[in-house]
């Protein structure tokens, strides 16, 4: 049994080959750069000079990861509520694509394959309206027009005298 704090030496060995991978420069054909910044040595890191300044890649986010940072995001504003609609729902699951469930009557589905996003929005009177694409930016459009729809149906109407 390992503790936390253990690594088992073949996973040591993968690490070390990935950290000479990384190490290497595009001059020559498998050189390896001049060690700069921390080595790993058994575990510790050892400062070997000084670093060189690099450019950060901008990295690719999934679809799948933008669907499940919809969901956080509309949990919490929803919880922020004075009074909370119990009407959406807001559950994920693979079915065979990732679904994001708003209520009974509405989910998105993303399909990885085609990089499409699919709003299917069921009405009582037997219509079905799908909104397929591939621009988030609209999804999310269309989502929060439907969330604050079902909001505003959900809130308790005041009754005047």
């Amino acid at each position: 049994m390992h503790t936390p704090g253990q690594i088992q030496d073949d996973t040591k060995k993968a690490f070390k080959t990935l950290w000479s991978w990384l190490r290497r420069t595009g001059e020559g054909a498998g050189a390896a750069a001049p060690a700069r910044g921390p080595a790993i040595d058994g575990g510790t890191a050892i400062d070997t000079g000084p670093r060189e300044p690099g450019i950060v890649l901008p990295f690719p986010i999934r679809g799948e990861a933008l669907l499940v940072k919809l969901a956080e995001l509309l949990r919490r504003r929803i919880a922020e509520l004075d009074s909370p609609s119990d009407s959406l729902t807001l559950l994920l699951s693979h079915t065979p694509y990732l679904r994001l469930s708003l209520d009974d009557d509405a989910y998105i589905e993303f399909d990885a394959h085609t990089s499409e996003y699919d709003l299917v929005i069921e009405a009582p009177s037997g219509t079905r309206m799908i909104i397929q694409t591939t621009d988030f930016d609209s999804l999310v459009t269309f989502v929060l027009q439907y969330v604050i729809e079902r909001l505003s149906d959900s809130a308790p109407l005041e009754v005047a005298s």
